[in-house]
This record gives structure tokens, C-alpha cells and sequence, in this order.
């Protein structure tokens, strides 16, 4: 195998890992945009010394191409269950492992110069991601909301935030820190999914007794909840 087709597969591997990896990373998850790469090409490099580098080392005819390519799926399991976080009010994170070991099977099929089922596999994985994100939160009866939030404090810490709302059951689908420094304050807008059951007012209690949460209010909305 030469050169030019190794690069070209290692580096189609790293781009429908990246794809997969952005959508993961606007979601503010623990493993995104550059965790996705790595196993993506990863999985390819490792299919390729399969079929072309240990061939080449050994001699011989006789090697198992699939017997290091077939580590790769019950090893990237150790990964992906380092993202998957069990709370009392349910359990987060299993989509990014599933998409870990999509993209491993991905950069496993793309080494083998499977390219027609990599590129579909990534499709298929964005449409179930973003276009039935809706149809899924319906299903379990999650509702969505916009918050603007100011928190007592210059030095806002998004991986605390993150982690603490991940911990009460509440995902982050977006976080944007819309402005810091005035009056010594942090305003950040935050859109939060949850159970339609779920006491959000609980935690924003929370937030104000732990982590200096000022005040907060619906996007758009004029009715500001303010600290008691």
C-alpha cells in the first residue's frame, strides 16, 4: 500500500470523525470535536497494520488481518464508558460513548477501504443526532428552555457548571458567556434540557447558594427571578 492512499485514508478517517465531533462539542460534552478524531484515526491506523503493516513485518501469509482491527471494538468500550455519568435522576452520556464507538467502526471501515459505508454510517449518525434530537425529547418527555444568567463573580467556571448540571439530571445544550467584568458580574445564556417533571427551580437554588448565582430570567422574557 503506498503512501499516497495511506494519508488519504487517515486523513478521510480524521475529517467523518471531526463531522461527528463538532455536534458533540456544541453540546458541550466530555469527549468532542478532537476525542473523535483521535479515535477515528486511531481505529484506521490500526486496520491498516492490520492488513498492510503486520503482513509486511511477519513474512507471512498466514495473519489474521481482523485480529488487531477486532480489539478496537471491545477496547474503545473503556472509553466510552468513561463519558457515562449515573446520577439520581438518571443516567447521561451514553450518546457520546455510542458516538466514540461509532467513529472507531468508522475509522475501521474507512481503513479497510470500506468508503461508501463510512460516509453513510456518518450521515446517518448526524440525522439521528441534530434532526430527531426533537422527536427524541418528546419521547421521554424532556422540555428545553432558554435561561440568561448572571452569576457574582468575573471568573465564571463552565467545566463546574457543566459538571454540576450534568450531575442534577439536567443536560446543557448550549452555553454561551455573553459578557463578563461589568459590575463585577458574569452573564452567560444557557439552554437546558430536562424532565418536564423536573423542579429546574431547585436547582437554580443550587446555583445560587453554591456557585454565586446572581439572578435569573427566561430568554426574552421580562419576569426576572431574582436571589432571595
Amino acid at each position: 500500500m503506498n503512501v499516497f492512499l495511506v494519508a488519504g485514508r487517515i486523513i478521510l478517517a480524521a475529517f467523518l470523525g471531526a463531522i461527528i465531533g463538532m455536534e458533540r462539542e456544541t453540546k458541550h460534552k466530555a469527549a468532542g470535536f478532537r476525542t473523535h478524531i483521535i479515535v477515528s484515526v486511531g481505529a484506521c491506523l490500526i486496520m491498516l497494520i492490520g492488513i498492510d503493516g503486520v503482513g509486511k513485518v511477519s513474512g507471512g501469509d498466514g495473519w489474521d488481518a481482523l485480529r488487531l482491527p477486532a480489539q478496537v471494538i471491545s477496547g474503545i468500550g473503556f472509553l466510552g464508558a468513561g463519558t457515562i455519568l449515573q446520577t439520581k435522576d438518571g443516567i447521561s452520556g451514553l450518546t457520546t460513548a455510542a458516538t466514540l464507538w461509532l467513529s472507531a467502526a468508522i475509522g475501521l471501515a474507512v481503513g479497510i477501504g470500506y468508503y461508501e459505508g463510512a460516509i453513510i454510517a456518518t450521515v446517518v449518525c448526524l440525522i439521528t443526532l441534530i434532526l430527531l434530537m426533537g422527536f427524541s425529547d418528546a419521547l421521554n418527555e424532556r422540555t428545553t428552555v432558554s435561561y440568561i444568567m448572571v452569576f457574582n463573580s468575573t471568573n465564571f467556571d463552565r467545566d463546574r457548571f457543566l459538571n454540576y448540571t450534568s450531575e442534577k439530571g439536567v443536560e446543557v445544550r448550549k452555553l454561551d458567556i455573553i459578557d463578563v467584568g461589568i459590575e463585577d458580574e458574569s452573564i452567560i445564556e444557557a439552554t437546558l434540557t430536562f424532565h418536564k417533571n423536573y423542579d429546574i427551580e431547585d436547582l437554580f437554588e443550587k446555583l445560587k447558594s453554591d456557585s454565586h448565582l446572581k439572578s435569573v430570567k427566561l430568554r426574552n422574557k421580562e419576569n426576572k427571578k431574582n436571589s432571595k
